[in-house]
């Protein structure tokens, strides 16, 4: 390995990949380190090289529909190059358009910013770099970029049926991906005119409506671009405030989420009645949501 190689086609050759996949292997061989090791549900593998400005992430758990569900090959988790941060004294090939010395100002006029993250980050959306990866400029406090990062393009996640989970506790995600499905939120060309039909006349409840007509995923391709921000804010307790977002909801609807409940406490049931109980408030944060009276504690598009 030199100094003078572009990493860049072995990285995005590698992205998406298992570790085993020979794309990987090459990958950490450039690198001048071992193979990946296979990641756990607590742990992800990191193998990078500071000198050459590159650090790669794999981890076993990727919200992609190709990637999904997480499985075992044997005894061990198969675990994917995932993202790749790349940093200002990284000498292989970037995408088009960008440089290392563009200021904000240089990098808004050609890229799209936002505001993101807890940490109220100003980021720039470039190019995607190949088919299903994605690449993100985040700044310093200085104005210029800190890293780049490289990754597979994964979705958002709001409401995820894992196999061998137990039902219950997908029951108010059940509500809430019908309730979505029934006022509009989901992308018009989601569900067959007879799915959506089966749950108007609630010919199923709401939780088989989201494993079997949604196959136990509600994501970010699921729904209309218009409302991606309001579903993962209020989904996964990053609403502003927090209190508006549906653990929350759920626990003053119901007195508790079922995920919570301890073994042998009664359950929230799936059905039409306890869906009734709830669908209100969820309609409530929506407009709450469009007055600007709650927003996203990670997505902050109108300060860009």
């Amino acid at each position: 390995m030199t100094t003078s190689q572009d990493l860049t086609p072995l990285l995005l050759d590698a992205l998406g990949k298992r570790i085993d996949d020979p794309a990987a292997i090459r990958l950490a061989e450039a690198l001048g380190k071992k193979p990946f090791k296979n990641a756990t549900p607590g742990n992800r593998c990191d193998i990078g090289n500071r000198r050459l400005g590159i650090e790669v992430i794999a981890e076993m758990n990727l919200a992609t529909r190709s990637h999904f569900p997480p499985r075992k090959d044997g005894r061990k988790w198969v675990t994917w190059v995932s993202a790749a941060f790349i940093y200002p004294n990284y000498r292989g090939s970037l995408p088009a358009g960008f440089d290392w010395k563009m200021d904000d100002a240089a990098l808004g006029e050609r890229f799209r910013r936002r505001v993101e993250g807890a940490v109220e980050e100003v980021r720039f959306t470039l190019p995607a770099p190949g088919e299903g990866l994605r690449a993100k400029v985040s700044m310093n406090s200085d104005g210029l970029p800190k890293h780049m990062l490289l990754g597979v393009d994964e979705e958002e996640t709001y409401a995820t049926i894992y196999p061998g989970s137990k039902p219950e506790h997908s029951v108010e995600e059940g509500f809430f991906a019908s309730w979505c499905a029934l006022n509009g939120i989901l992308r018009e060309d989601r569900l067959a005119a007879g799915q959506l039909d089966a749950l108007r006349q609630r010919e199923l409840s709401p939780l088989a409506f989201l494993s079997s007509s949604l196959g136990g995923l509600l994501w970010r391709n699921d729904v209309r671009p218009e409302h991606e921000a309001f579903c993962h804010a209020y989904m996964n307790r990053l609403m502003e405030p927090e209190k508006a977002s549906a653990l929350f909801d759920t626990e003053e609807v119901f007195g508790d989420s079922n995920s919570w409940r301890k073994p042998g406490e009664a359950m929230t049931q799936d059905g039409w009645e306890n869906f009734d109980r709830i669908a209100p408030r969820y309609t409530q944060r929506l407009e709450q949501w469009r007055r600007r009276e709650i927003r996203s504690m990670v997505d902050r598009p109108d300060e860009a």
